[in-house]
C-alpha cells in the first residue's frame, strides 16, 4: 500500500481500539523544520484527552515487511500503555486565565517553519522564532505539552503580547536553565582505541560549556533568560560564541583568539549534517554575545 493507503487502512481497522461509542481520527500535524506527519487519535467514550501516535515509523515497519495486523496490534499496545499518563485537566486549557502560568516559549529556525509559523503566534529573533506552547504536565520525566495556535488566542479572546508576557515569566521559573563544563560530561567516560583505555574529556577542550534546562527538552531557548548569558560571561571575564547544537541545548565558548567563528561556523553545519536529527536542528549559524550590550548577534 501506498502511505495515503496505508494510513486509512489503520485508521478503519484500529477503530476496535477505541470501543463503543469511542472513534478515531487522524491528526496532521507540522513538526519542527517543515516535518509534517500523521497522528492516530484513540479516543475513547467518556475520555476528553488521549496520547497521538504517529504512523510514520509504522509505515516504515510495513513497507519492510512487517505483517500489518501485527502493526495494529503494537499500536493497541501502545496506547493502552500510555492513555492514563496523561493526568492533567483539559478544562484549563479553554481560558486564558486558567492556562496563562503554564506558558512558556521555546525557540526554532525561522525559516525552515515557515509553513508552521503561518499557523502559530510566534516573534521572530535573528534567523530564530520564538513560539508558544502550554507546560501542562512536568514531571515523573515525562511531560505533556500543547504548541499554542493562532486559533487559541482568538478563542482566549488575548494577544501575541499576552502570550508573551506570560511566558517571558514561566518559562525561566518553570525550566531551569544550566550550564555544565562539556568535559564533565564526559567524566569517567572512556573507550578502547587500539588496546588502550581513552578518557573522551581529555579530547573535549575544558572552555566549552553546555546551556540547556533542566529537562533537556527545548533548552536552546535559555539563551533568551534574562541574564543568564551575561552572568556567565562576567564570570568567564570574555564574550561569547554561542553554537547551536540542537532545539535542546547550546554550546558557549569564550570569545579567544584560538577560536575562528569560520571555522565554528562549518563545525555546526557538519554536525547538523551528520550527527542532529533534522527535526533537532537550530540553525547552521554562530552567535555572537557581547556583555557589555547584553546583545546576541549573528
Amino acid at each position: 500500500m501506498e502511505y495515503k493507503d496505508f494510513v486509512e487502512y489503520i485508521k478503519e481497522n484500529a477503530a476496535y481500539i477505541a470501543g463503543e461509542g469511542g472513534k478515531i481520527t487522524i491528526n496532521h500535524v507540522i513538526k519542527n523544520n517543515g516535518r509534517e506527519m500523521d497522528g492516530l487519535v484513540i479516543m475513547e467514550k467518556d475520555r476528553e484527552i488521549a496520547p497521538t501516535i504517529y504512523l510514520d515509523s509504522f509505515y516504515e515497519m510495513y513497507i519492510q515487511g512487517e505483517n500489518i495486523k501485527k502493526i495494529i496490534r503494537q499500536i493497541e499496545n501502545i496506547y493502552r500503555e500510555n492513555r492514563d499518563n496523561i493526568t492533567f485537566d483539559v478544562n484549563i486549557l479553554k481560558n486564558f486565565d486558567t492556562i496563562k502560568d503554564k506558558i512558556v516559549y521555546k525557540i526554532v529556525n525561522y525559516k525552515s517553519n515557515e509553513k508552521l509559523l503561518e499557523q502559530v503566534p510566534h516573534k521572530r529573533i535573528l534567523d530564530l522564532a520564538v513560539v508558544f506552547y502550554c507546560l501542562l504536565d512536568n514531571c515523573g520525566g515525562k511531560s505533556a505539552t500543547a504548541l499554542i495556535y493562532n486559533n487559541n488566542l482568538k478563542n482566549w479572546n488575548v494577544t501575541i503580547d499576552d502570550v508573551y508576557k506570560a511566558a517571558l515569566k514561566n518559562t525561566p521559573d518553570l525550566l531551569h536553565s544550566r550550564i555544565s563544563s562539556m568535559s564533565a560530561l564526559f567524566d569517567k567516560c572512556g573507550v578502547s582505541v587500539d588496546g588502550k583505555e581513552v578518557d573522551l574529556k581529555d579530547y573535549v577542550p575544558s572552555d566549552m560549556y553546555v546551556l540547556t534546562n533542566e529537562t533537556k527538552i527545548n533548552g536552546a531557548a535559555c539563551i533568551l533568560y534574562d541574564n543568564v548569558l551575561y552572568d556567565f560571561a562576567q564570570k568567564l571575564g570574555k564574550d561569547l560564541y554561542i553554537l547551536p547544537s540542537s532545539i535542546h541545548e547550546v554550546i558557549l565558548l569564550p570569545k579567544l583568539p584560538i577560536f575562528e567563528k569560520n571555522e565554528l561556523v562549518n563545525m555546526v553545519r557538519e554536525v547538523n549534517t551528520e550527527g542532529v536529527a533534522a527535526d533537532e536542528i537550530l540553525s547552521d549559524n554562530v552567535y555572537e554575545y557581547n556583555r557589555n550590550e547584553r546583545l546576541i548577534t549573528m
